[in-house]
C-alpha cells in the first residue's frame, strides 16, 4: 500500500509501506493514503501499528531499517504477534466444486479477504472474514450433503417404482 508522508514540513509520496521506517517515519509522523478521510499520525493507522511495536526511545524509528527485516540494533524485525486466522480457502473451493456453488463462492471471497486483512494489520477484520468463510463453507457443505441425500432418496424411489412395474429384472 502506498502512503504520502510529511517529513520536515514537506509532503513526500507516494511511498511503499516497506520504505516508511527507512525514511525516518516515526509513530508521530503524519501519513495519508487513498481511502483515509484525513492525515493521521502513523502510529494511529491500524495497518501501520506493527511498524512501531516495541517503540523504545526512538518512538519506533528503527534507524537502519530500509524495508528489510534487520534493524540498526541487530535485533530482527518483529512481525505482528497474532497468528493469521485460518483462511478456509481450500475447503471453500472443494465445497464450490462438489457441494454448493453459491455458498462456496461466498466462502472463497471471504477466505481470500483473510490474508489481505491480516497483511494490512487489521487482525479483527481478518478474524471476522475467517469466521464468515467458515460459516459459508459449512452451510455449503450441509446444503450439498442434504441435496445429495434427497437426490439419492428420489432416485431410489424411481428405481424401486420401475422395478415394481417390471421394467428392471
Amino acid at each position: 500500500m502506498k502512503y504520502y508522508v510529511i517529513i520536515n514540513g514537506q509532503q513526500t509520496g507516494p511511498v511503499e509501506e516497506s520504505q516508511l521506517l527507512g525514511m525516518g517515519v516515526t509513530r508521530d509522523t503524519q501519513v495519508w493514503r487513498e481511502g483515509m478521510p484525513q492525515w493521521q499520525a502513523a502510529g494511529m493507522v491500524p495497518e501501520l501499528a506493527y511498524l512501531f511495536a516495541g517503540g523504545g526511545a526512538a518512538g519506533g524509528n528503527y534507524g537502519g531499517y530500509a524495508g528489510g527485516y534487520g534493524t540498526s540494533s541487530g535485533q530482527g524485525f518483529q512481525p505482528p504477534m497474532q497468528p493469521m486466522p485460518k483462511t478456509w480457502l481450500v475447503e471453500s473451493i472443494l465445497v464450490t466444486i462438489f457441494c454448493c456453488l453459491p455458498f462456496g463462492i461466498v466462502g472463497i471471497v471471504n477466505a481470500a479477504a483473510v490474508s489481505s486483512s491480516y497483511n494490512m494489520g487489521n487482525f479483527a477484520l481478518a478474524q471476522e472474514k475467517s469466521n464468515a468463510a467458515k460459516k459459508w463453507t459449512m452451510w455449503g457443505l450441509i446444503v450439498g450433503i442434504v441435496g445429495i441425500v434427497i437426490y439419492a432418496i428420489i432416485y431410489g424411489m424411481i428405481i424401486a417404482g420401475a422395478m415394481m412395474d417390471g421394467a428392471y429384472y
